[in-house]
């Protein structure tokens, strides 16, 4: 990850679609008042991990830790943060209710001095259980705000696969001033299956991407948020951050604030009297339900403020003014009543599909979007974890300092369907899955450092039509799949995937996913918060459907080649261009299709000269950044 120089950043946002006659699905169905996932955190079941040395839980020595609501926890919890720091361990937070009276700060250096870098992952027992409070009256100054939690980093995009999951942020009473969680993670990072409470007139911010630059890449999954003044935040063009399934509930200004950052959102339930979201970055919207009360009919659910960028789809919206409003009075809140100007589809209350700026297309065709058929991810049964095969109980070495293939070997083929692999290893030859695996777990550690194996892992047939990786910072040998099982890579950094003779037509599933030059053949994908940088091409779609929600990419080459009757849709992204792009076409489409909504940022001065590259049949055509084009534009470009 490279961080910004003082060189003028160059921008642009491009809407894109490239297709011949493979036909377009049709449009989705009403969304219904609140949708089923509304209310999935009430129906979480209780997240364990074995206990082992790298999973640290607060209510045991040396920190012992309350959890009863009553006494301050502070000190304790602070200790063990400072402890686990940068060291790829787990902080596991038992149900209960955790009292605080001051920020739990992240350290750049854990307690023995050694930078840290990121790598943290904090865990509760389940959200509904394991809950962060603040004592009431301890943030009183909403001018000086403070956050239960803010979670480190450097000033500088190199706070790597950060997580935090299965917790409540309650603010409590009478703190004005106390935002729940302040977030930041590069390349990889998630806040998952958590909640955001403020009592009334309590409560700034519930989850607070904004208050950094260059946060992201990162995602944020099923999060609900209740009360504040305002529910998420975030703010600045740098890295992209994602969301999908999130509740805003009762805030008092805006539920959703983005200042300029690359935001994509699937699924987005609001009940609210104020508008849902106000935006004047880059914004896709997908999937949303938006419910005005008390007074919401004076606004627009959805404010574009100021000319920012907008690709919205499949938006309801009841009892506001408008669904989409393009607002640019700078004291717009100050007024009584604001409902925009008037663009075409943007009234609502039904939003099918809406572009805020203009529709560029190489080839005359229609401008909706593909539709491509959007899938979640295999629900993978998570075992006893008296059942799990540690591979440390097999002689592997959790420092990484001697070869463990063949007690991680034994493992696999142990007849455990859940491999742990809690520590760092070291491999000089491929381990491949046994037949009855179906969950390999890590806590954040690397997988053959050095890279000597190539694959580290290899995927074969077995018992399990699913099979998921889950929290890795590197495996740095890659993974082959020789086989058609469904594969879901969670939170799996720096990892290089091949595909094997018996790899057909896998279903792949990535969610918060860094990798370099992944190369497609008949394979179908979906893709949340993925993160592709290499120098050169860095995805090749041939013959398949490839769907990604929040797509950033880094270095010079070509973001995208689709071909051979491939589909390819990419809603919501940017281009961090640090080298190289002038070289090669941002998009290249071959005899497919391909719609995109997407942006660049470049502090270089060498951005992407040549959009798309698109080919059909014999013809080929390409569409350059024309010289009106150097300040931010949308285009959308279309084939038939």
């Amino acid at each position: 990850m490279n961080t910004k120089t003082s060189v003028q950043a160059q921008w642009f946002w491009l809407l894109l679609i490239a297709n011949l006659s493979f036909g377009l699905a049709s449009p989705a169905s009403a969304i219904t008042q609140q949708p089923d996932w509304v209310g999935a955190l009430d129906a979480a079941a209780d997240v364990q991990y074995p206990q082992c040395e790298q999973v640290i839980d607060v209510t045991r020595a040396p920190y012992f830790a309350k959890g009863d609501g009553v006494h301050d926890d502070t000190d304790a919890i602070q200790q063990a943060l400072s402890d686990m720091m940068g060291r790829h361990k787990l902080l596991y937070f038992p149900a209960g209710t955790y009292l605080i009276s001051k920020t739990l700060r992240w350290s750049n250096q854990n307690s023995a001095g050694q930078n840290a870098w990121g790598f943290n992952f904090i865990c509760g027992q389940n959200a509904n259980k394991s809950i962060i409070k603040l004592k009431d009256g301890t943030f009183t100054d909403s001018s000086a705000p403070a956050a239960l939690m803010w979670c480190g980093g450097f000033g500088s995009a190199d706070w790597f696969h950060n997580y935090v999951e299965n917790l409540t942020f309650d603010v409590g009473n009478n703190n004005p001033g106390a935002i729940g969680l302040q977030f930041y993670s590069n390349n990889s990072g998630a806040v998952r299956n958590c909640r955001f409470v403020a009592g009334d007139q309590s409560g700034l911010v519930g989850l607070d991407l904004a208050h950094r630059d260059m946060n992201g890449p990162l995602l944020v999954r099923h999060c609900e948020v209740s009360g504040f003044e305002r529910g998420v935040s975030t703010v600045r063009s740098v890295n992209g951050q994602t969301f999908e399934y999130l509740t805003l509930r009762g805030q008092r200004q805006f539920g959703f604030d983005n200042e300029g950052q690359t935001i994509s959102i699937r699924g987005l339930f609001s009940e609210n009297s104020v508008p849902v979201i106000r935006s004047y970055g880059t914004l896709c919207l997908l999937e949303a339900t938006l419910t005005g009360i008390h007074g919401a009919e004076r606004w627009p659910a959805i404010i574009n403020y100021n000319g920012g960028r907008m690709f919205l789809r499949d938006i309801s919206t009841t009892e506001y003014a408008r669904a989409v409003g393009d607002v640019t009075t700078p004291d717009w809140f100050a007024v009584t009543r604001i409902t925009g100007e008037d663009k075409p589809g943007s009234q609502g209350p039904r939003v099918n599909e809406y572009s805020s700026h203009t529709v560029f297309t190489a080839f005359p065709a229609t401008t909706t979007s593909l539709r491509l058929p959007i899938k979640e991810p295999p629900q993978i049964a998570r075992d006893p974890i008296s059942e799990w095969a540690n591979v440390n109980d097999f002689g592997a070495d959790p420092s990484g300092q001697r070869d463990s293939t063949a007690a991680i070997q034994a493992a696999m083929d142990s007849g455990a369907t859940t491999v742990f692999l809690p520590g760092f290893y070291a491999l000089e030859s491929t381990v491949t899955l046994g037949p009855k695996v179906r969950s390999v777990v890590g806590l954040g550690g690397w997988v053959d450092y050095s890279g000597k194996a190539k694959p580290d892992f290899k995927i074969a047939d077995g018992d399990s039509p699913a099979v998921m990786f889950e929290h890795f910072s590197f495996i740095h040998g890659g993974i082959e799949i020789d086989s058609n099982r469904t594969v879901f890579f969670r939170s799996v950094s720096d990892c290089d995937l091949v595909f094997g003779p018996n790899a057909v037509s896998n279903q792949l599933y990535l969610e918060d996913v860094v990798t370099h030059h992944l190369v497609l053949k008949n394979q179908n994908v979906w893709a949340r918060q993925l993160n592709v940088e290499n120098e050169g091409t860095h995805i090749v779609n041939e013959s398949g459907d490839l769907w990604i929600l929040g797509y950033k990419t880094e270095r010079g080459g070509t973001l995208l080649e689709t071909k051979s009757g491939g589909r390819s849709e990419i809603l919501g992204g940017f281009s961090y261009t640090t080298t190289a792009g002038k070289l090669a076409p941002m998009f290249v489409v071959n005899n497919a299709s391909l719609y995109t909504f997407f942006s660049e940022v470049c502090f270089n001065g060498d951005p992407f000269l040549t959009l798309v590259e698109e080919t059909q049949g014999g013809n080929k055509k390409k569409l350059g950044r024309e010289p009106a084009h150097t300040a931010p534009y949308s285009a959308r470009l279309i084939a038939k």
